[in-house]
């Protein structure tokens, strides 16, 4: 099979996952921001803030969208507190996702010319295309983070640009949301 056929059928397997994720889970009954207002809200005390980051790392893999998770963050726990503990499992999730993208993401692409040629150019970019692509939702987070981990991007400009991308969502979310 030629390169850009195997690309084809990778962008094709990514898109459908995407659909899936995107139209299967209600279908099946699965609502995801339910799910996660009621997991974040049985976390009370000092369990609150790992409840928080197990419940965002967990439901981002199972397609909830970050941003479902945010509100449910805000709604349990209020403003200023969904907000810090939104940051925080947003970073986690993210951090697991580029780390997964790292340890088995670049030997899927090694053979495929084109595809390394567009990794390497965001991951000389790394901390403005983390940023950038968190304020555009156009893709599952959990695809991005481990795309980004197949890239050449270091870790740091990596954390920097989605901790920096990030927050103007969560800020939006937890205080307009609060109107």
């Amino acid at each position: 099979m030629t390169s850009w056929r195997r690309a084809l059928l990778a962008f094709g397997l990514f898109g459908g996952v995407g659909l899936l994720i995107l139209f299967g889970l209600p279908a099946l009954g699965l609502d995801g921001g339910a799910a996660a207002r009621h997991a974040l809200a049985m976390a009370r005390g000092p369990w609150a803030l790992p409840a928080v980051i197990l419940a965002f790392a967990a439901l981002a893999f199972l397609g909830v969208p970050q941003v479902a998770l945010i509100a449910a963050a805000v709604l349990a726990f209020g403003p200023w507190t969904g907000l810090a503990y939104s940051w925080t499992g947003t970073m986690v999730s993210s951090a697991i996702g580029f780390a997964l993208g790292r340890a088995f993401g670049a030997r899927a692409i090694a053979d495929w010319p084109a595809a390394r040629r567009f990794t390497d150019l965001i991951g000389r970019n790394g901390l403005a295309a983390s940023a950038v692509v968190r304020l555009v939702p156009f893709a599952p987070f959990v695809l991005i983070n481990i795309t980004a981990g197949v890239t050449s991007m270091s870790w740091w400009a990596f954390l920097i640009g989605t901790g920096l991308g990030i927050l103007p969502k969560i800020v939006v979310i937890a205080f307009a949301g609060q109107s």
